[in-house]
């Protein structure tokens, strides 16, 4: 059998990647996996029966002290690779089975790197690098690019980045950035969707807005329209949901209930959009905010009313949004509190820590997507957006140097630079909603058609 170490310094649950890696590994005959990482969400449903039938081995790394996040950042930062080093060695060099193939995910790169090479050595095994971005450039978002650190964590990103014996990477601009700069060979490995990222049948969209009704149904803002629709519906006993209705005997197919359901889409429903985040600096959620204020204050020039609990949508150039922010992180709070305070009255936001079966649920319910990602090296692209293409949603995407490897202006998306920008993307976007939708609710994009790029 040949054994590969698939490592990540972080919460596994939370690096679908490598998930998706440790995964095709498993299903390739011969092998066996040990996924390495911190302890934390929940696995992707493909790895519980190869974690059950032994496959695939977790191997969690010891959480740091909690005392390590109270100390001054430039003192933590190099205590806590100290810590994580001897951690890593212990691990890779002593207590785990001997591996034949070391899959490691940059970044984090410090002690990775250090601690993954010895190991490679110690038990003449292959290191593969899946370089996903740079780990000096997200440095650099809160430090500054001249930092001290920065440049020491630059030099040694560079020297041991050389010392492997292979490597992924995510674009064609990351692989000219590495073999012109760096003078190392990678591969372009684009990420592609799992089979779970699928649109979402009408029963299931209705099953999952049932299940985030307590959620939609407390308000966010003053004038909330979705509070107001939810607690309006709250007492139906789970024949109504802010986009759904269930008869009470199966109906003839029609467009609103394909297929004979019993379940059928409100005319007056809101479009809903989805997007996901760590809630970390190299997103902009001030800008979202903006936008949002700036769409909210459009619809009510365009439809010349104020939006109550009773209005109905239509086919106005501005219906109404209800945007799910999914995710955790350290700035969820602020924002949140920032959100709060909008008093908006044609879109509403939500916030939610979805499980892990949910979340393709909700992206395959979904109308419309956003990306805020805007990349430390400008040389990486936001995965969520690829598992928004599986499920079959449009995407508005922040334009940057590369995201044209993935986004197509006007095919598959569209791009923005700016709060008015996204305004007038999810406008564009969503014009006709709902009348313009599939059997199952999800808008036909007006631009183009959604590709999905499957094979892993």
């Amino acid at each position: 059998m040949t054994r590969a170490w698939v490592v990540v310094l972080g919460d596994v649950g939370r690096s679908p990647r490598m998930q998706y890696h440790t995964s095709s590994l498993c299903k390739t005959e011969g092998y066996t996996v040990n996924l390495v990482g911190y302890r934390g969400a929940d696995l992707i449903s493909e790895l519980q029966a190869p974690v059950a039938d032994g496959t695939v081995t977790l191997n969690y790394i010891p959480d740091l002290p909690r005392w390590v996040s109270k100390i001054p950042r430039p003192l933590a930062l190099p205590l806590k690779a100290i810590l994580q080093l001897f951690a890593l060695l212990w691990m890779l060099l002593v207590s785990l089975p001997k591996p034949d193939v070391i899959l490691l995910q940059l970044p984090p790169a410090l002690p990775t790197m250090v601690a993954c090479w010895l190991a490679a050595r110690r038990h003449r095994a292959r290191l593969i690098y899946d370089w996903h971005n740079f780990a000096y450039t997200l440095m650099a978002l809160t430090m500054g690019r001249g930092h001290q650190l920065v440049r020491l964590a630059e030099k040694y990103e560079r020297y041991w980045g050389r010392k492997a014996d292979g490597g992924f990477c995510v674009t064609k601009a990351m692989q000219e950035e590495l073999m012109k700069n760096w003078n190392i060979k990678a591969t372009v490995f684009y990420d592609r969707p799992p089979e779970f990222f699928r649109p979402a049948t009408l029963v299931e969209k209705h099953e999952l807005l049932l299940r985030l009704e307590s959620t939609i149904s407390e308000g966010m803002h003053p004038n909330d329209f979705a509070a107001m629709l939810g607690n309006k519906n709250s007492g139906g006993k789970g024949e109504t949901t802010l986009c759904t209705l269930r008869s009470a005997t199966t109906t003839t197919t029609t467009a609103a209930a394909p297929h004979g359901s019993n379940i059928s889409l409100r005319p007056e429903r809101p479009a809903i959009v989805v997007t996901s985040t760590s809630w970390t600096p190299d997103e902009d959620f001030g800008l979202l905010l903006a936008a949002a204020q700036a769409y909210d204050a459009a619809a009510a020039k365009s439809n010349n009313t104020v939006t109550t609990c009773t209005t109905r949508s239509g086919t106005s150039s501005h219906p109404r949004l209800l945007i799910f922010v999914t995710g955790r992180g350290p700035q969820r709070t602020e924002f949140e509190s920032r959100m709060r305070q909008l008093d908006l009255r044609y879109v509403a936001f939500r916030t939610a820590w979805l499980d892990p079966g949910d979340y393709p649920l909700l992206l395959g319910s979904a109308d419309m997507g956003i990306s805020l990602h805007s990349s430390s090296s400008g040389l990486d692209l936001p995965m969520k957006v690829v598992d928004m293409f599986g499920a079959g949603l449009p995407v508005c995407a922040l334009s940057y140097n590369c995201i044209h490897e993935l986004v197509a202006q006007g095919r598959n998306g569209l791009l923005f630079s700016s709060a008015e920008e996204l305004a007038m993307a999810l406008q564009e976007g969503l014009e006709g909603f709902p009348e313009v939708a599939d059997e199952n609710g999800k808008k036909v994009f007006c631009l183009g058609k959604v590709e999905e790029r499957r094979s892993w």
